[in-house]
């Protein structure tokens, strides 16, 4: 009977794999224990045998738990049945080594579960990917944290032993949620929230906890900061997109195959209304079934853009596109965007209505145009005869001109170059200062006849100039030759600041005339014969600006406006026969026949003035 009692109970251990090499010697023990009990007299109260009993049964029960308790109370049954056998009267305190040993096994039993967990806890604790720690539910501190989970905030791991968890986890709502759900056998709570690291920085993580023993709570976490990142930053896209696709001014739509609409700009919710999942036909017609043909359908048929227009019973005529589009889960869709095109199909229909008026339009101008061309022919006709004349007559003029100026210099030469002669022959006083009157108006005459012809010839179409590359300096230097006995005789002081190797295209004996009659004009202006003349030039871009400033009687504005008037002085007490006022005149006709300007600044009455005009500048070779 005592086989069939234990048979249950052996076989439970030999399932239990106590075959194994490590377990070999716990059965040994268990062996050896009977053995003794078999040899020793009496053996319930033999103490060796006891210790014999005792420690394989502390060791099945730390070992194995359950199973090993089943043992320990094997090995006690066979005691008492030893013991049994053997001892007359039976004693009740044979009793207390089998009770003693079930105690002790399931003891030793307890012991080693709760070491095992430490242990396996820890081991769990180190292995567990992307860090774990315990938190106390009572103060909210940290018990302990693997050495993951430290480094990830930036800590070493005795810094968070004891730390209070709001130091990492400063955010109240998140944690009052997480110990709301933690409660004791509530199960797994998992939250996404964030954790602030010893450098400040900000760090997402999957926090998964679990309330053990009423008083700890195991956490294990996972960093997704970059997940939460990209989430962040994709939203914004996504926000920006929905933002730009609200400002567009034609509606966009994303459809399924099943016509439902998926999205929805502004342009079409104040249109149609808010679609709120319908169908297209149902929110755009107002209609129970699907358009015959559907022009969308295409597009999911055949995977290719299609365009259509379509008009609405508001009166406006849209023009549709519709692209294929694939969703994020992959499955198809439709891009739709309708952009009203009422007024042009409007200015279309309008058009076509102009296209006639149009057409007879035409035909009238060109008829218009043949009547026009007569009279164009006509107008050619008059204009090339009244050019004809108009050529006549300046060639007319030219040569009045040119014959005057040479009937009037031939009588006048040999009276310039008598007079003085005369005047130095004849005695009489009164005489002579009439002869010098008439020598005086004789080469006035000569003078004016001069200019005059000089002028003239500026202002004829046909005048070709000399054009070639001249250095500035050298040419006013060749000028001043002609004017030095005068400077000596008025004590007139020249200046001459134009920069050696400042070269203008010019005509060389134009040019000489130009500074010939710009010096003149500013010796005759000088006040009491004497004073200061200044000429400068410097290149701006592709032009010389050549000035020539003296310090004589200046002039006001409105001398300013009409200085380079024919026959006009400046000076108006001066209406005597030293000038015929053509001299700025001939420098502006010849400064604008070179392509330049010219023009008078002063800063007023006895201020000075100064002539300024510019030339076409060349590069130095």
């Amino acid at each position: 009977m005592a086989s069939r009692t234990t048979e249950g109970p052996l076989r439970f251990l030999q399932e239990g794999d106590l075959r194994e090499p490590g377990k070999v010697l716990v059965a040994g023990a268990f062996g050896t224990a009977i053995l003794a009990a078999l040899l020793v007299e009496p053996p319930g109260t033999n103490l060796i045998l006891w210790a014999l009993l005792f420690v394989p049964a502390i060791a099945v029960g730390y070992l194995y738990r359950e199973k090993g308790i089943v043992a320990a109370t094997v090995l006690g049954i066979a005691y008492l049945g030893v013991t049994a056998g053997r001892a007359y009267p039976l004693n009740p305190s044979i009793f207390l080594p089998f009770v003693a040993m079930v105690a002790l096994a399931s003891l030793a039993s307890t012991v080693g579960y709760s070491t095992r967990e430490l242990i396996h806890y820890r081991e769990t604790m180190e292995r567990a990917p992307g860090g774990a720690f315990l938190l106390s539910r009572e103060d909210g501190t940290i018990v302990d944290v693997n050495r993951d989970f430290a480094e990830l905030l930036g800590y070493a791991r005795r810094d968070l032993q004891n730390l209070p968890l709001s130091k990492i986890w400063p955010y109240a709502d998140d944690r009052e949620r997480f110990f709301a759900q933690a409660q004791p056998g509530a199960g797994n709570v998992v939250i996404e929230t964030r954790f602030l690291g010893r450098d400040g920085r900000i760090r997402w993580l999957v926090l998964w906890g679990r309330c053990l023993e009423d008083v700890v709570v195991t956490c294990r976490v996972s960093e997704i900061t970059r997940y939460k990142e990209a989430e962040s930053a994709l939203n914004a896209e996504r926000r920006r997109l929905f933002s730009i696709l609200d400002t567009l001014p034609a509606y966009v739509t994303l459809q399924g195959e099943d016509h439902t609409i998926r999205f929805a700009n502004r342009a079409f919710r104040e249109t149609f209304g808010d679609p709120e999942g319908g169908r297209c036909y149902e929110v755009q017609r107002g209609s129970r079934r699907p358009c015959n043909p559907c022009k969308g359908g295409m597009v999911f048929t055949l995977r290719s853009p299609q365009q259509w227009e379509w008009d609405h019973t508001n009166g406006k005529t849209y023009e549709v596109h519709a692209y294929p589009f694939t969703d994020t889960d992959g499955a198809p869709l439709m891009l739709q965007l309708g952009i009203d095109i009422t007024q042009r199909v409007q200015a279309e229909e309008a058009l076509k209505g102009f296209a006639g008026n149009l057409q007879a339009k035409n035909r009238e101008l060109e008829m218009l145009r043949s009547q026009l061309s007569v009279v164009n022919q006509e107008l050619d006709a008059l204009v090339r005869e009244r050019t004809a004349d108009v050529e006549k007559l300046l060639a007319q003029k030219d040569e009045f001109i040119s014959q005057l100026g040479h009937d009037l210099k031939t009588p006048l030469t040999p009276l310039v170059a008598l007079m003085p002669r005369v005047i130095e022959r004849e005695q009489n006083p009164d005489l002579r200062r009439l002869l010098e009157i008439v020598g005086h108006n004789v080469t006035y005459m000569k003078e004016l006849v001069q200019k005059t012809l000089q002028l003239a010839r500026m202002n004829s179409l046909y005048i070709e100039l000399d054009l070639e590359p001249l250095d500035l300096k050298t040419e006013l230097d060749n000028t001043l030759r002609n004017y030095a006995v005068l400077f000596k005789t008025k004590a007139v002081a020249l200046n001459n600041n134009i920069p050696p190797g400042t070269t203008v295209r010019a005509d060389r004996v134009l040019l000489g005339e130009v500074f010939n009659n710009l010096i003149a004009n500013a010796v005759k202006y000088l006040e009491g014969e004497k004073g200061t003349i200044t000429i400068d030039a410097a290149r701006e871009q592709e032009v010389v600006v050549v000035s020539v400033r003296d310090t004589g009687i200046g002039m006001t504005r409105e001398q300013l406006e009409k200085a380079f008037a024919e026959f006009y002085k400046a000076d108006a007490s001066r209406h005597d026969l030293d000038s015929p006022g053509l001299g700025l005149t001939i420098c502006r006709r010849i400064v604008e026949r070179h392509g330049g300007r010219i023009w008078a600044e002063s800063a007023g009455e006895r201020r000075g003035s100064t002539i300024i005009f510019t030339l076409e500048a060349v590069d130095a070779a």
